[in-house]
Parts: structure tokens; C-alpha cells; sequence
């Protein structure tokens, strides 16, 4: 192998690091389209209890411990460890108030914080989520925040193209 060729075969940039294994984050892949353990399972073919799991180690690897499913999402997402989910609709006409409620709902775990950053009762929470839920035409919370980031609202997307360790997105993972 001449230079020549030796230099056109190798490339300037390295691995990018990860922090889960491939068989936590093809568990995690179907959360940011909102699955729950169960629809995951059945989709990697794994039980609901080896999701959880997966998905319990993936948030000790990103130190979100104890943290909510959609707060997970948000994690894996910025860490570039899934890709968003795709997404073909266009992103709604939300207001300040709708965006400070996805960047809570991404940050936060406890309905009492996520009312804190919005101001509004913790109790009130579930109901202010549920309308941008909707709103969004997602399928829950974590899905919400899955759009999100497919929007660009949240974080950065995933990187595309060559040199990527993420498969491209799937449209149909996390539907049943």
C-alpha cells in the first residue's frame, strides 16, 4: 500500500466515547419515541424486567439516577447516545410559556420542580404536560421531549453521515 493510499483509507477524527454498551442503548432507542418497557421489549426482544434494567444502568452511566423517563430521554439525547426520533411533522407554534415547560419536563423529575420552573403548583404539572402533549401531537411526556430535540429545541440533534456511531433513525420504533 503506497502513502497515497495508506492516507485516503485512514481518517483524522477518533471514536467518538460512549457510555453504553450497544445492548443498552438498543434499549434505549424506542424511549425517546415514548415506549414503554414493555413495547420495547417486545421490540428488541427482551422482557420488560431486561429493559428496565438497561435502562437503569443507562441512567447510572449519565448520573441521572432515580431520574424521570423523560429526563432520561433528554440525557441520552444530549449525550448523543440515541438519536431523536424522527419526526416529519413541523414543530409547533409554541409559546415562551410551552418552551420553558419542555425545558423543565427535560430537566426535571419531580412535578413540585417542574412547577417551581414554571410557576405554577406542583399539582397543577400533570395538566400543563398533558395539554403540550397534545399540543405536540406526541404520544407522552417522553416522547414530548424526543420532538424536542428532533426540533432542535432541545440540545442538539444527533450527528449524521459517516463516522457516527448512531443507526440512522427508525420512524417506526417505539409504534404500537
Amino acid at each position: 500500500m503506497t502513502n497515497q493510499e495508506l492516507e485516503m483509507t485512514t481518517t483524522d477524527t477518533q471514536a467518538t466515547p460512549t457510555l453504553l454498551t450497544d445492548a443498552q442503548r438498543r434499549a434505549a432507542a424506542p424511549l425517546v419515541y415514548g415506549g414503554t418497557n414493555e413495547t420495547i421489549g417486545a421490540q428488541i426482544h427482551l422482557s420488560a424486567e431486561g429493559v428496565a434494567s438497561h435502562l437503569r444502568t443507562a441512567r447510572n452511566a449519565l448520573g441521572r439516577r432515580g431520574c424521570s423517563r423523560p429526563v432520561l430521554a433528554h440525557a441520552l439525547l444530549t449525550a448523543r447516545e440515541v438519536r431523536p426520533p424522527a419526526c416529519q411533522r413541523s414543530c409547533p407554534d409554541f409559546t415562551v410559556r410551552d418552551l420553558r415547560l419542555l425545558k423543565a419536563l427535560a430537566e426535571h423529575s419531580l412535578n413540585e420542580d417542574i412547577g417551581r420552573a414554571i410557576g405554577v403548583p406542583g399539582s397543577d404539572v400533570r395538566t400543563e404536560i398533558d395539554a403540550l402533549v397534545a399540543k405536540a401531537y406526541a404520544d407522552n411526556a417522553v416522547h414530548l421531549v424526543g420532538l424536542g430535540h428532533a426540533w432542535g429545541i432541545l440540545g442538539e440533534s444527533a450527528p449524521s453521515g459517516a463516522g457516527s456511531r448512531l443507526e440512522p433513525a427508525d420512524s417506526t420504533a417505539g409504534a404500537e
